[in-house]
């Protein structure tokens, strides 16, 4: 029992510092900073290298010129290896990382569900007549890390108890 106690008292600090860590997302044009606790669906992160993803995101910009980032995922899925994965294309190229928050798009997606290799969703921008499919490559679940240089800007499509993390967790 005193085990238990001490894992359940440690969980608990674990999840009180990820709950309070301080993020930057973009409220009426301009970054501010945030606690993972209160991202909300559709809002715009900033994540930087070597950061863990708080939400399940999608991948709208990357500092990085080809569009692309690697992340690493092990405490999601045991591996060690690292991840490609692919900026939207049209938010990548469309505007400035200053500006991406005026693009207006949708993102439609599936359901929150607990497979971690699945995906599917469209980016819509119905302004500028833009429609572009959405993949597994297009996504940081939450609890992954950004291993590439600079920084990313996602969407978050889910948080909390909808994330494929918390999904997957014991």
């Amino acid at each position: 029992m005193i085990k238990e106690a001490v894992d359940d008292i440690s969980r608990m600090k674990r999840d009180r510092d990820i709950n309070l860590k301080k993020h930057e997302v973009i409220k009426k044009g301009c970054w501010k900073k945030t606690t993972s606790q209160s991202l909300k669906v559709g809002q715009l992160i900033k994540v930087s290298k070597d950061e863990r993803v708080p939400a399940d995101l999608i991948l709208l910009y990357t500092t990085e010129k080809s569009g692309t980032v690697f992340i690493r995922t092990d405490q999601l899925d045991g591996e060690t290896d690292w991840k490609l994965r692919r900026a939207v294309s049209y938010t990548q190229n469309a505007n400035a990382p200053s500006r991406i928050h005026e693009l207006m798009g949708e993102v439609t997606c599936n359901p929150p569900t607990n497979m971690i290799y699945e995906f599917e969703g469209v980016y819509e921008n119905r302004a500028h007549n833009v429609t572009e499919p959405l993949s597994l490559e297009n996504t940081l679940w939450a609890n992954t890390v950004l291993a590439s240089s600079g920084y990313i800007i996602g969407q978050v499509a889910f948080t909390g108890k909808q994330t494929r993390a918390e999904m997957n967790s014991q």
